[in-house]
């Protein structure tokens, strides 16, 4: 799944900056504070039955110093909020919906005292040009 039409989309919501503590598939060991969304190792179904129509997930992550918890809970929550879409498009992709999964885990990065927020996200969409 191309996952920039939604990193477009945290970015214009204001929540970071491309290439800064935004990023797509990789998330640098230096980041402190990040954002990160993630496509499966497997990659997006595809189903021969329903050509052009996708069903996938990705996975958002938001990463922030250990002291600084509850800033990491909220911004992963207005994210969750943000990414939580139905029945819209986003630039080129045509979503019946792209909602949460889960609830957030949260992971403690053993190297620079860090904390890692995750969630899956479902969705379904078209792609159009």
């Amino acid at each position: 799944m191309n996952l920039m039409p939604l990193v477009n989309l945290i970015e214009a919501e204001g929540f970071g900056t491309k290439g800064e503590d935004l990023f797509v598939d990789m998330l640098p060991s230096e980041a402190a504070r990040a954002i990160l969304l993630r496509n499966p190792l497997s990659g997006t179904p595809i189903d021969h039955e329903m050509p052009g129509r996708y069903k996938g997930d990705f996975q958002l992550i938001v990463r922030t110093p250990a002291g600084n918890y509850a800033a990491g809970e909220t911004m992963i929550e207005r994210l969750m909020e943000t990414l939580f879409i139905e029945d819209r498009q986003v630039e080129n992709l045509f979503f019946s919906y792209c909602r949460p999964r889960t609830l957030p885990a949260v992971f403690p990065l053993s190297d620079g005292n860090l904390l890692e927020f995750s969630t899956m996200f479902d969705c379904c969409f078209t792609v159009g040009k």
